[in-house]
C-alpha cells in the first residue's frame, strides 16, 4: 500500500504551467511566442457595392511565380464583378441603334418614275412614312444614349467598354451605312432625299466616332497598360488552346 501511495501520477492534472526537468516551470503563454506574432487579424471584407463601382481590388494573397497585380490584371479580374445586367444593357443599346438605322431606308421617297422632272423635286423632300421616320429616329436616340451612359459608367475599364461598346457600336453603324446606301442606288437610283441624306450623315457620324474611341482606347490606351503589365511580368501569349503561356519571365 505505501508503494502504491509514493508512486507517481500517470495522468497529472491540467494547469496554467508546463513542467521541464530540473524543476523548471514555465507558462504555457511562452513556449510558442512565434505562432501567436504570426497570427494577424484578415482585413475586413470590401462591400460588393464599392467593387462595382471601382476597378481596383485589394492586394491578392499568395500570389504565384509569374504573376502580379497590375492595372491590366485588375481590368480583367474586374470583369467578373460587372453585374450581367450592364452586359445585357450594353446588347440591348447597340442592338436598338442597329433597328433605328435599318427603319431609315423605309422612309425614302421611292423615285420609279423619273420622266417626271417637275415632280421629283417635290418628292426628295417629302417624308414617305412619317410615323416610322419618327420610330427609328427614337430607337437610334435611345441607343446613343444608352451607349454614351455606360461608357461613363464603366469608363475605367478599357477592355469592357472596347469590347461590350465600341466594336459592336461600330459594326452596327457599318451595317446601318450599307443598308442607306443600297436603298439610295437601289431604289432612288442614286438620288439623294433629305430623309436619306440626313441618315446617312447619322450613321457615318456614329462609325467614325466608335472607330476613332477604338483606335484611341485599343491601340493607344490598352497599348501601354499592356506594356507596363509585360514589364513587371513578362510577356505572354495565348498559347495553342487558349490556355495562356508566358514566355520571358521578369524576376
Amino acid at each position: 500500500m505505501s508503494s502504491a501511495l509514493n508512486r507517481p501520477s500517470l495522468n497529472p492534472s491540467p494547469s496554467s504551467s508546463r513542467s521541464r526537468p530540473y524543476g523548471r516551470t514555465v507558462p504555457a503563454t511562452q513556449l510558442a511566442p512565434k505562432a501567436q506574432e504570426a497570427y494577424h487579424e484578415p482585413p475586413p471584407p470590401i462591400p460588393a457595392k464599392q467593387l462595382h463601382h471601382t476597378t481596383q481590388r485589394p492586394p491578392l494573397p499568395n500570389i504565384p511565380a509569374g504573376y502580379a497585380q497590375t492595372r491590366y490584371v485588375n481590368m480583367l479580374l474586374a470583369l467578373d464583378d460587372i453585374p450581367q445586367m450592364f452586359n445585357i444593357m450594353a446588347s440591348f443599346f447597340t442592338w436598338i441603334l442597329l433597328a433605328g438605322f435599318v427603319l431609315f431606308p423605309g422612309t425614302f421617297t421611292s423615285l420609279q418614275q423619273q420622266q417626271l422632272a417637275g415632280v421629283e423635286a417635290q418628292l426628295l423632300d417629302v417624308v414617305s412614312n412619317i410615323p416610322l421616320y419618327v420610330i427609328a429616329w427614337i430607337c437610334t436616340g435611345i441607343g446613343g444614349v444608352g451607349m454614351i451612359w455606360l461608357w461613363w459608367r464603366w469608363q475605367r475599364n478599357y477592355v469592357w467598354i472596347v469590347n461590350r461598346i465600341f466594336v459592336p457600336g461600330l459594326l452596327n453603324s457599318l451595317a446601318g451605312v450599307i443598308s442607306v446606301l443600297s436603298n439610295i442606288y437601289g431604289v432612288q437610283h442614286g438620288t439623294y432625299s433629305t430623309t436619306s441624306e440626313s441618315a446617312i450623315i447619322v450613321t457615318v457620324a456614329v462609325a467614325v466616332v466608335c472607330g476613332c474611341l477604338i483606335l484611341l482606347y485599343q491601340f493607344w490606351l490598352l497599348r501601354n497598360i499592356k506594356k507596363e503589365h509585360n514589364r513587371e511580368v513578362g510577356v505572354e501569349h495565348a498559347g495553342e488552346h487558349g490556355e495562356g503561356v508566358l514566355v520571358n519571365e521578369r524576376k
